[in-house]
């Protein structure tokens, strides 16, 4: 395959060779202090360690950390315990903002230092394994700002993805804001084939998809302290997606079974999104009462267009299904946390959450001469209301064990509304009640050495558009809801050895396992079909569904990396982490009742990420390459499996003062992998059923260039 090199690119490489010869040596000194007071005994990273890597934000330092992993506790439920495994001075980050865009707006010449402290050992419920304490100051005005254009085959150049942030203090409060635009030019071609059960292909076909995105978006974070030990956040986040797909699909037939035809979908989504989280904790009796309130609101219509036309370019079928999806969730909590003793730390906290989902959607389908409207359960609207309450404890129980404990209850009432709910009430109402809580410990038997336990009763998240009926134009595929939808709940268990080798040298690896009852996957339901329109049902169709398996659920794997760093070896300058992941699962098919594993799950993942920063001069280079399996998914009357044809492969060379600005050129997918898929389509329900054809793709996307420019003010 040959490149295409964009004079762009051929220009900035030019000017960064240029500029290499005038590269100032490093502080080599200053360096090597950091790295040794980065020992076992304190794992303290101070800014010095960063130096050599030109690091613009807080969330390039935290990914040059030996092996840390960033965690940013996405799914965790509510406000409550857990959340990302970062702690800016020793606080949680505020609200449910991701992780990587907070970090990202903290400039790297405004931290001190990062901590990695054991989440046992903290008086923060729900922190367990490493933890980065991010220690910052403010000195004026500072900001960072990325552009990052991107150029791939077949696809329009990509130049507006950029972030710009800007911080800084006024007296009592400091502040930090960001605009960005996130803009994505991707697609995928390739080849598909229908091959009947006994071999015989029976059709090809020729297709090319487009998948183009606009994100902008703004982010603003305050931070007030009017007063010693008095501290309050308010995080504003507004953003939008517009988002544009299409797909061509040219099928040729090779026997009788297959046809001459041409399809083509399209969808698009014009979603807006809006956060606002605030929290102030003040002193309370003997000890410290913080208030939390969180709201988010989305609203996002959809339409989805699928067109079949024969080589004359007549029209034979088509259909179009809108959507537009209103949610908002709510979230307002009190932490009250005292030490009765030092080292012994509790924590109440009390937690009220309103969830919501309405749902308005529409079909239209074909008739020859035009789209006519299709009866459909367009009308759907899904609450939740949600309250629980905790009570944490933290305490050393020796110089080698800590200790955190959590007891809590929540009680849940969902209620769905509108066209999918036949109870005569027009409303279906449940209500649980489930207990909660956790057991972790960390053991260090000496100070290169921790091992971590931890017990926990959760309770899962449900996505509330599982609730509901919709439509998959393109496959043809009814995505029937579920009103009897509960939430999961899994008892977890795992042990974690920690071993740290000295100069930033790292080890270690998870064992866990989980009991799940509850487990939200897709089961057969029964739907009620009006065959005479006359407003009855008078018959029964199977259907596919999201809904709870009534056997129980088994999943159990291990989490193993590495990090070297060359220094100890004569490599100045090298770090090489590793990373492989081993997971099976069980659980018995709601169809066949036969034993297989978890729909979608990771069966196995493995990555190696290599960087040398070249002392005394402003250059490095680095690969990246990682490859996962996951199992197949699996539905009424298919089986689906994607598997990515890798792996995947990435190559970067970056200099470090290129007229003031760091600038890193990256030739990505260096394997030249694909997007595969298969999927075997049943004659019935695949209990009863048998093997009807098999349709499988093969998409390239070709390697593809990648350049960013950063800097800071």
């Amino acid at each position: 395959m040959t490149l295409k090199i964009n004079p762009l690119l051929a220009a900035t490489a030019g000017l960064t060779l240029m500029t290499g010869a005038a590269a100032f040596p490093m502080m080599a000194a200053a360096q090597d202090a950091a790295v040794a007071s980065s020992n076992a005994q304190d794992r303290v990273f101070e800014a010095a360690f960063f130096e050599n890597y030109a690091p613009t934000t807080a969330l390039d330092m935290i990914s040059r950390v030996p092996g840390f992993q960033l965690d940013g506790g996405d799914f965790k439920r509510g406000l409550g315990q857990g959340g990302a495994n970062v702690l800016i001075n020793g606080e949680r980050l505020t609200g449910k903002n991701e992780v990587g865009g907070q970090l990202s707006r903290i400039a790297a010449a405004n931290v001190v230092r990062i901590e990695i402290v054991d989440g046992a050992s903290l008086d923060i419920p729900g922190l367990s394994g490493d933890v980065a304490n991010i220690t910052t100051k403010t000195t004026g005005v500072s900001g960072t700002w990325s552009w990052a254009p991107q150029f791939r085959k077949r696809q329009k150049a990509n130049w507006g993805h950029f972030h710009l942030t800007v911080s800084g203090e006024t007296g009592d409060l400091s502040y930090s804001a960001e605009l960005r635009q996130e803009s994505q030019r991707n697609g995928h071609w390739g080849p598909e084939t229908l091959t009947a059960a006994d071999g015989t292909l029976f059709e090809t076909r020729d297709e090319n998809a487009r998948y183009y995105s606009e994100v902008p978006g703004a982010t603003l974070d305050l931070n007030w302290k009017p007063k010693e030990d008095h501290v309050g956040n308010l995080n504003l986040e507004y953003n939008q997606f517009n988002f544009n797909g299409s797909e061509i699909s040219d099928r040729r037939a090779v026997t009788s079974r297959g046809e001459d035809l041409q399809t083509q979908f399209s969808n698009a989504e014009d979603e807006w999104n809006a956060k606002i989280g605030a929290d102030y904790e003040f002193p309370f009796l003997s000890g410290k009462l913080k208030t939390i309130g969180y709201y988010r609101a989305e609203h996002s219509p959809t339409v989805s267009r699928f067109d079949v036309f024969e080589l004359n370019g007549t029209q034979t079928s088509g259909s179009r299904f809108f959507q537009t999806a209103d949610e908002g969730e709510a979230i307002g909590r009190v932490e009250y946390s005292w030490a009765p003793q030092e080292g012994r730390d509790w924590q109440f906290g009390v937690e009220g959450a309103f969830n919501f989902l309405n749902i308005e959607q529409d079909l239209l389908l074909y008739d020859g001469q035009d789209f006519v409207d299709e009866p459909l359960m367009s009308d759907t609207r899904v609450e939740e209301q949600r309250a629980e309450a905790t009570l944490t404890h933290s305490r050393p129980l020796s110089p080698k064990w800590d200790i955190q404990a959590s007891l809590g209850v929540e009680y849940s009432e969902i209620s769905q509304t509108g066209d999918a709910v036949s109870d005569p009430s027009g409303e279906v109402v449940r209500d649980f009640i489930r207990p909660k809580g956790f057991l972790a410990a960390t053991y260090k038997p000496n100070d290169d050495l921790s091992i971590r336990f931890r017990a926990e009763r959760e309770v899962g998240q449900l996505s509330f558009f599982d609730f509901i009926s919709s439509v998959d134009v393109r496959d043809d595929l009814g995505n029937a809801g579920n009103v009897n939808l509960v939430p999961s709940q899994s008892w977890l268990g795992s042990v974690e050895f920690d071993r740290d080798f000295g100069n930033g040298n790292t080890f270690k690896v998870k064992f866990y396992g989980a009991q799940i009852t509850d487990l939200v996957d897709r089961i057969p339901v029964e739907i009620p079909i009006d065959t005479d329109d006359d407003g009855e049902p008078d018959d029964i169709e199977f259907g596919d569904a999201v809904g709870n398996i009534d056997s129980t659920a088994y999943r159990y794997g291990f989490d193993a990396n590495a990090t070297i760093k060359g220094d100890k070896w004569g490599w100045k300058g090298t770090q090489l982490d590793l990373r492989f992941d081993w997971r099976d699962s069980s659980v018995d098919d709601p169809l066949t009742l036969r034993s297989r594993r978890l729909n979608n799950d990771k069966e196995t993942y493995w990555s190696a990420q290599f960087r040398h920063d070249i002392p005394n001069s402003d250059w490095a280079y680095g690969f990246f390459t990682d490859q996962f399996v996951n199992a197949p998914a699996f539905r009424l009357n298919t089986i689906n499996d994607f598997h990515f044809d890798g792996p995947w492969g990435s190559a970067f060379i970056e200099h470090k003062d290129v007229l003031g600005m760091k600038v890193k050129l990256e030739l990505l997918n260096l394997f030249d992998a694909s997007d595969d898929f298969e999927r075997q389509i049943f004659t019935d329900r695949r209990d009863v059923g048998e093997l009807d054809f098999i349709e499988s793709n093969s998409r390239k996307f070709d390697r593809f260039i990648n350049i960013e420019f950063s800097g800071t003010f």
